[in-house]
């Protein structure tokens, strides 16, 4: 089979998200809101794997890989590149690097060992669209990046339908989407918690929600 047009796709929708990010930051629009628009994106590219490559999780372990060398060796060597998501307009945080690193053992362990490529893949969306949404959320009801209940509420939502699409049992979902959740709003630079602030929610979402949800079912004997 030829994958290359289906590397391109991954690659072009993910491609796409970084360019709109910089698009927006170049005319004025606030960074800690043009780079949602690169999650967006990049969740696109994560739910597309499962569906263009079911049992195939090492190319999708490699084109994750790629990803985050790629991103790295930008922030590392030419932080102008990805200003949009990072780089030297967050001179002080490496998110974008934290989320496709993240993903790795998310795949490897979710879909490689337990066989489950779109829950695994469920985890990253609550980082890739649920953060996505709380931060413009949050954007509209403060207009500056800050923890509130409005945002969460509708992280939680959007994380409870990804939950719903994608996870079985749906209670363990909701665990997991509720945990995301939790994270999100105890993490980052607008945490209230001051010792919290140093953790990262682009990797602490991921790994919460997948700790839950594969946690739960290694428990209830299900992997």
């Amino acid at each position: 089979m030829n994958y290359v047009p289906l590397f391109l796709l991954i690659a072009g929708a993910t491609l796409v998200g970084l360019w709109w990010s910089n698009y927006f930051v170049d005319h004025g629009i606030k960074h800690w809101l043009a780079r949602k628009v690169g999650h967006w994106f990049g969740g696109i590219g994560f739910l597309l794997m499962p569906f263009l490559f079911p049992h195939n999780w090492i190319i999708a372990v490699v084109l994750v890989g790629t990803f985050a060398i790629m991103l790295t060796a930008a922030r590392i060597f030419k932080p102008h590149t990805f200003r949009g998501v990072g780089g030297d307009s967050r001179p002080g945080a490496f998110a974008e690097v934290y989320f496709p690193w993240v993903a790795i053992p998310v795949l490897i362990l979710g879909w490689g060992v337990w066989h489950r490529p779109l829950e695994s893949v469920a985890c990253l969306l609550f980082m890739a669209w649920g953060d996505a949404c709380t931060g413009w959320a949050r954007a509209l009801m403060y207009e500056k990046p800050t923890k509130g209940i409005i945002g969460s509420i509708l992280m939680f939502v959007v994380c409870f339908i990804i939950a719903w699409a994608f996870m079985s049992p749906l209670w363990l979902g909701t665990a997991a989407a509720a945990g995301a959740t939790l994270v999100e709003w105890a993490c980052g630079d607008a945490s209230q918690i001051r010792w919290l602030r140093w953790t990262d929610d682009n990797w602490t979402i991921p790994a919460t929600a997948a700790l839950v949800y594969f946690g739960g079912l290694a428990a209830l004997g299900k992997l």
